[in-house]
């Protein structure tokens, strides 16, 4: 069994596990009708209350195990890097075109065209190994 399949099958078994403590929960609540329960302090406590918080813990648990990154994801900087140096790049075009050639360096003269391109490039590059 491969690494993959193993990981899959853990991940089955443990909502599996999440879905009969969500059902035995549910089971009591009904079985007691949610009837309010005497405390030792004397104060009434509400036993549906009890179930839906096992739920909810349950649902929780369940949520956090289905959030794991599959191994050929990419990392988490490379989505915000990608888009910056997209809109850094049409940027730098446009205020070289807003500016009339002042800005952003004005030694460089119509290559700041070149130079907005080249940097929306590379993050136009990016875009085809966003997974």
């Amino acid at each position: 069994m491969t690494e993959a399949e193993r990981k899959a099958l853990e991940r089955e078994r443990a909502r599996e596990k999440a879905r009969a403590a969500r059902a035995a929960a549910k089971g009591a609540a009904n079985a007691k009708g949610g009837a309010a329960v005497k405390t030792p302090a004397g104060s009434k406590k509400n036993t549906s209350s009890q179930a839906s918080a096992a739920a909810s813990a349950a649902a929780a648990a369940e949520k956090r195990q289905r959030r794991a990154r599959p191994e050929n994801a990419n990392p988490v900087w490379f989505k915000p890097l990608m888009f910056g140096f997209l809109i850094i790049g049409f940027l730098w075009i446009i205020v070289f075109y807003l500016s009339t050639g002042e800005f952003p360096i004005k030694e460089l003269g119509n290559w700041n065209i070149l130079v907005g391109f080249g940097i929306a490039f590379v993050g136009f590059l990016m875009t085809t190994n966003w997974k």
